[in-house]
């Protein structure tokens, strides 16, 4: 909750830039108050205490007195039983709250939940601020919640370092030894051995972080430490309450141990932090601020994904404490000491180096990777790349050692340029995807481009995923003219997608990217642009070749041909190209097309038969 409680804080920060006269009120748990002492943007706190759940009358007393302040706005971030019948009750004339099933009639906007980050801000702050974008603010959007600690609060945590007569020449650092649950803590021996690291990597004052009933565990993290270490450890002083806990945190250093409501607070005092992820939790939620240096975190994914991926929540929450054991301390051991070296050196000026700020404004949308497989595409290439200014964060091109100026285009587009062999189309589109480091996917080939409309229709998707592809129409271009018939066109192709949504595969040279679920495919507008042959030359070599490959492929696969195969399939490519699908309305250009599509159908199998019977 006081993670929550601090991230929720930003509402109201923001609310107060874009309404510095407006009343600003906040409703939240009694136990949460120290929290938000300090905080000048909230005007009065509406507490929900134990007596509104115990008691049906004190309840619905709390919420008409809600409905009593004539409220203009209501934000719920909380979403549930509790908020939905002061929401209900309200008579506010915005309501805003995430989009859920079954509970939209209560909100006059439902915003869009969404599950992958758009920037290193943390999707637990992106989530909360997307609730302001029904309001448009016209203000520079805060991201970094924050704490206030007084002068004479700063001087109680000096007297009592003093106390205990703690070294003030050396570091203090807050481990946070216990999670607020059994299946958010970290194995006991783990810790203990966490805790040694930091004793062997850095001469500082150690401070554990529990509350009384977690005493016997405490003790038992303590007892497992070195010798040496606990001699570092000043293993009672600790808070008496949840502003002291502040209070203390505020003059240490930084802090290390279990993802917790102790690790969000320190952030908010500006301090650098190293987390220890529950199997359970989303890493990707709350690894707020993440930058390898000031912030940084782990997570069993980050060792061992396949004991992770293809698990619910509910299935990891169930198995967390038989899961986290697999998380053994040795394994991100260097990344400690990194953290350690960074955060322990004078030298270091302790401040992120990116503004999160501007990170968040970029970032709009979620960061789109654009993936191009080449091989001698200088003739089209440069309109392929420059469809993609202003769509895709990233554009990388896998180039099968071409021969040509593909390499030299690519430099003047500032593109990530990796040359891959190539083993067969599927392949090579699988490995490009897997080289991108967004999880939204554009893929296309090197003689493609987006068309306008089919830029504005991508740009309009990417602020929100509804879906987890989409496809197009390809329109091509055959020998300098635009085939609208036969089977060219409507030739819908799926290229946008979500990273691990699906994979490449078909028959070589002939792919197609596969959702593991259809009933998630949306439609973009416009076309994908595709120039296909310059000439019937051209398109005469290309059909020997696909022939050939795609011959070879079937065989591999244990097709086998025939004569049926060999006379009816051709006859079937053609007629069903040229009369059914209208390729004659395409001209000479549509009848040469066909007259391929009979052609490379008949090779393939007379050269699959081949390879079959090859004597006879």
């Amino acid at each position: 909750m006081i993670g929550d409680v601090l991230v929720s804080t930003l509402l109201c920060n923001n609310l107060r830039k874009a309404y510095p006269n407006a009343q600003i009120d906040y409703m939240v748990y009694k136990s949460t108050l120290p929290v938000l002492q300090g905080n000048t943007n909230v005007d009065n706190y509406i507490l929900f205490e134990k007596k509104h759940r115990k008691s049906k009358l004190q309840f619905f007393k709390f919420i008409f007195n809600i409905r009593k302040e004539k409220y203009d706005l209501i934000i719920d971030a909380y979403s549930k039983l509790e908020s939905w019948l002061a929401v209900f009750f309200s008579n506010a004339s915005i309501k805003i709250s995430y989009k859920k099933t079954r509970r939209t009639f209560l909100y006059t906007h439902n915003v869009p939940l969404s599950d992958e980050p758009k920037s290193n801000v943390g999707l637990v702050i992106e989530k909360r601020l997307s609730l302001l974008e029904p309001l448009k603010l016209d203000i520079e959007i805060d991201v970094v919640p924050k704490l206030t600690v007084t002068e004479e609060e700063k001087q109680f945590a000096s007297n009592l370092f003093d106390e205990y007569q703690l070294d003030r020449t050396k570091k203090t650092v807050m481990m946070s030894i216990i999670g607020s649950s059994p299946n958010k803590t970290y194995p006991l021996e783990y810790m203990s051995k966490v805790v040694d690291y930091v004793s062997e990597e850095i001469d500082a004052n150690i401070l554990f972080n529990y509350i009384p009933k977690q005493l016997e565990l405490a003790q038992k993290v303590y007892d497992n430490c070195s010798e040496a270490t606990k001699k570092k450890i000043f293993f009672n002083l600790l808070g008496k309450n949840l502003r002291e806990f502040i209070i203390i945190m505020d003059a240490c250093d930084f802090i290390i141990g279990n993802d917790s409501g102790a690790i969000n607070m320190a952030k908010a005092l500006g301090k650098p932090s190293f987390i220890i992820f529950s199997p359970w939790i989303k890493k990707e939620m709350w690894s707020t601020f993440e930058d390898g240096k000031l912030h940084d975190s782990v997570h069993l994914k980050d060792y061992q994904p396949e004991l992770i991926l293809g698990k619910t929540e509910r299935q990891l929450k169930k198995h967390s404490i038989a899961l986290y054991p697999n998380l053994k301390p040795s394994f991100f051991k260097d990344k400690l000491a990194a953290f350690l070296a960074y955060n322990i050196s004078e030298a270091t000026i302790k401040v992120s180096q990116t503004n999160f700020n501007e990170v968040y404004a970029a970032h709009k949308t979620f960061p789109l990777s654009a993936v191009i497989i080449t091989y001698n595409e200088e003739e089209h290439l440069e309109k392929c790349l420059a469809s993609l200014v202003g769509v895709a964060d990233e554009v990388i091109v896998v180039d099968s050692y071409s021969t040509d100026n593909t390499e030299a285009i690519c430099k003047k587009y500032n593109v990530t340029f990796i040359q891959h062999k190539f083993k067969g189309y599927i392949e090579q589109k699988n490995y490009a995807v897997k080289q991108a480091t967004h999880n939204y996917i554009l893929s296309l080939d090197g003689d493609e481009a987006l068309s306008d409309e089919l830029k504005e229709s991508i740009l309009k998707v990417k602020p929100h995923w509804d879906y987890d592809g989409y496809y197009s129409k390809r329109l091509n271009n055959y020998c300098g003219q635009w085939i609208k018939h036969s089977d060219w066109y409507p030739d819908k192709k799926l290229r946008l997608f979500k990273k691990g949504s699906g994979e490449w595969k078909g028959i070589n040279p002939h792919d197609s990217y596969t959702l593991k679920s259809e009933k998630k495919l949306g439609k973009l507008e416009g076309d994908l642009l595709h120039w296909i042959y310059r000439d019937y030359d051209e398109h005469k070599q290309k059909v020997a070749i696909f022939s050939t490959i795609s011959s070879k492929a079937y065989y591999r696969l244990g097709i086998k041909s025939n004569i049926f195969k060999i006379i009816f399939r051709p006859s079937w490519a053609f007629f069903k190209s040229y009369f059914l699908r209208l390729g004659f309305l395409d001209g000479k250009k549509g009848f040469r097309i066909c007259k391929q599509q009979f052609n490379v159908t008949y090779l393939k199998y007379v050269k699959l038969y081949r390879l079959w019977y090859p004597k006879k």
